[in-house]
């Protein structure tokens, strides 16, 4: 094999991973008040769950999208790199027992994912016009986004809905949700 294909590979099933992770966590930790896990009670996970499932939904359920806001005043609805870098270690050294390639690239493939994360998240939420705003891609993630706020049960990914649909957790649109994403400039 080529080390082209092989880095192709190891790339494609690891962004296939981040959007497994990105589900779960999003799920399960962001959503659900888990009864059985250890971690139930930190501090940490409460305020996760309190900024995503509580104050953004609240922010972001009845209007999809407001004014932008200076960067730094976004801090709820984008991703920090750096912690995403760390929160990936654990992942990498489990990977470094099958491949180095893989245990090197998924590092990489996080930061990607919250770079990619932030950008369209944030374009979702607080329109900025940005060049890609108008692609076809952008406005399936910004439909199944919209949709995840309709509905906080499906629809967890953001970035890439993969593990959206490998978990069935995809919603389905009513007339009246193709009705307010036309309204939204999203369908």
């Amino acid at each position: 094999m080529s080390l082209a294909i092989h880095l192709g590979c190891w790339f494609a099933a690891l962004v296939v991973l981040m959007s497994v992770i990105e589900h779960q966590v999003h799920s399960r930790l962001m959503h659900k008040k888990p009864r059985h896990f250890p971690w139930r009670d930190l501090a940490a996970r409460r305020k996760m769950f309190m900024s995503h499932a509580v104050e953004h939904h609240r922010q972001y359920r009845a209007t999809f999208h407001d004014e932008p806001v200076p960067h730094g005043q976004d801090r709820g609805i984008r991703l920090n790199i750096w912690e995403g870098l760390l929160e990936s270690l654990p992942v990498s050294l489990l990977l470094g027992c099958f491949s180095l390639t893989g245990a090197v690239m998924f590092p990489l493939v996080v930061c990607m994912h919250h770079l990619l994360w932030n950008q369209i998240h944030l374009e979702m939420h607080k329109p900025a016009h940005r060049p890609f705003a108008q692609w076809a891609v952008f406005k399936h993630v910004a439909r199944h986004h919209y949709l995840h706020h309709r509905y906080p049960d499906k629809n967890f990914n953001v970035a890439l809905p993969v593990g959206d649909y490998l978990f069935g957790t995809v919603a389905k649109p009513t007339a009246a949700d193709w009705q307010a994403m036309r309204a939204e400039g999203i369908a």
